[in-house]
């Protein structure tokens, strides 16, 4: 089937490979049942993105599986949701019965079934103080992001529908350093169409208002969404995915550029493209977009002719030319979470390998140190989106780098926040020099450890 000579037929590859593994779930009876998680905790081998947004309207109070890694695109969704999830628990769905108390703590990585009263009680208790700690942190919703010695790092949420804008709106956001938009594929199930993505892009963009959104381009592919990709990938985290196969699909591509340049009328929209390893591939996108601002003056359509297009940089190669990245693009965005997986060859969705996934790895941090230079070279805004902008290790680290723009879950904003506001710049900086003799992973921790 993925090889027949029909493109129809080989785009229905994947179709029936999600109805094979549907059928077999059934007969093994290893089916997620999405209603039946209200109020409970879920077990499961594995759980995609979609999932995860069914049982967030469902009001699942957490979630263990078998496999994945902590960076997967599901466990990034659970933390954006403030929900606990622990991955990678061998034998959890034999191990763990229906119907018995669990604790889930997610900040240890701990699963904790049929506690006793006493390990009840320590927990609950914990979840008090923990809900007192940001009932505090409510205090800093209207005080600036600035370092003790008076450097401002103004900070954005990581969004994935409307209504998070609202959320991250009331707890002080700057801005909005990315909205995914492929979760708009995940909740339907299907690519939108035009008229639909334009209602979803211009409801998002009015409710931040006066504050800039920054929409990236459908990062289709790897672990995320996948209708559409042509045949089935051996190796899809290296395949078709994020520009390369939007370029593949210029006329998905297309729809959604017009639909986000309509939604840029009143001047507060970025538009960011993910994925991007060389130059011709941003330039053969800005000729799509191009082509679709003439498109939209032929129509009569208002848009903002100057929106910013910017680059992620989430491949080593895009960091290694980030300095000719940053002579033409708008802006750069640094995505760790993939520039980690590519940098240090390590699948971030595979629990074999997450002792090796850091993105506080040396090399890791040589490549976010790179661009961030190449960017102030040519005066070029730059900002990190990867979760480790909300490392609790690494704020300090960042801001050393030259980093003053980050965007996080808005679950941690003022966590962030706080942390900013407790450091100095030149003590940050004096961090990442000593940072820069380290070799190893567990160096960068120790010398981290040393500077609390």
């Amino acid at each position: 089937m993925y090889n027949a000579r029909d493109s129809f037929l080989r785009d229905r590859a994947q179709d029936f490979d999600h109805v094979k593994e549907r059928l077999v779930a059934i007969l093994r009876n290893r089916t997620l049942s999405h209603a039946a998680a209200r109020n409970s905790v879920v077990v499961s081998g594995s759980i995609t993105p979609q999932d995860m947004l069914f049982f967030k309207q469902t009001r699942s109070l957490g979630f263990i599986t078998e496999v994945g890694g902590i960076n997967s695109h599901a466990c990034i969704m659970a933390r954006d949701m403030g929900i606990p999830a622990v991955i990678g628990i061998r034998n959890a769905t034999s191990d763990i019965i229906s119907n018995i108390t669990i604790i889930v703590d997610g900040y240890a990585g701990v699963v904790i079934v049929d506690p006793s009263e006493e390990t009840l009680r320590e927990y609950t208790a914990k979840q008090a103080q923990a809900e007192e700690y940001r009932r505090k942190l409510g205090s800093l919703i209207h005080e600036p992001a600035v370092t003790t010695d008076g450097t401002t790092v103004r900070l954005f949420a990581n969004v994935d529908t409307p209504k998070q804008v609202d959320a991250a709106v009331m707890m002080g956001a700057d801005g909005f350093g990315l909205v995914r938009t492929e979760y708009m594929l995940v909740d339907r199930g299907r690519y939108p169409s035009h008229e639909e993505q334009t209602e979803w892009y211009c409801d998002i963009a009015n409710r931040a208002f006066p504050k800039a959104v920054t929409f990236r381009a459908f990062d289709v592919g790897s672990d995320k969404f996948r209708e559409g990709i042509p045949h089935h990938e051996d190796n899809p985290a290296l395949g078709l995915r994020g520009i390369r196969f939007l370029l593949y699909r210029p006329d998905i591509f297309e729809q959604q550029v017009c639909a986000i340049l309509k939604a840029s009328v009143h001047r507060n929209v970025r538009f960011m493209l993910p994925m991007v390893s060389v130059i011709e591939e941003f330039e053969q996108a800005k000729a799509l977009i191009q082509h679709c601002t003439q498109r939209l003056d032929s129509e009569g359509f208002e848009y903002d002719a100057n929106m910013p297009v910017g680059v992620m940089i989430e491949t080593p190669a895009a960091a290694l030319l980030a300095d000719a990245f940053a002579q033409v693009a708008d802006f750069l965005s640094i995505g760790t979470n993939d520039l980690a997986q590519y940098t240090l060859a390590t699948d971030r969705t595979n629990e074999l390998v997450a002792d090796i996934f850091d993105a506080l790895h040396p090399s890791v941090l040589k490549l976010v140190r790179m661009t961030v230079d190449a960017a102030r070279a040519y005066e070029k805004p730059v900002s990190l989106c990867g979760e480790l902008a909300g490392h609790a290790a690494a704020t300090e680290l960042l801001i050393g780098l030259g980093l003053t723009e980050l965007s996080v879950s808005t679950t941690v904003l003022l966590e962030l926040k706080q942390r900013i506001r407790g450091v100095s710049r030149e003590e940050c900086m004096e961090l990442v020099r000593r940072v820069g003799s380290c070799t190893t992973t567990p160096q960068v921790y120790a010398m981290l450890a040393r500077s609390e």
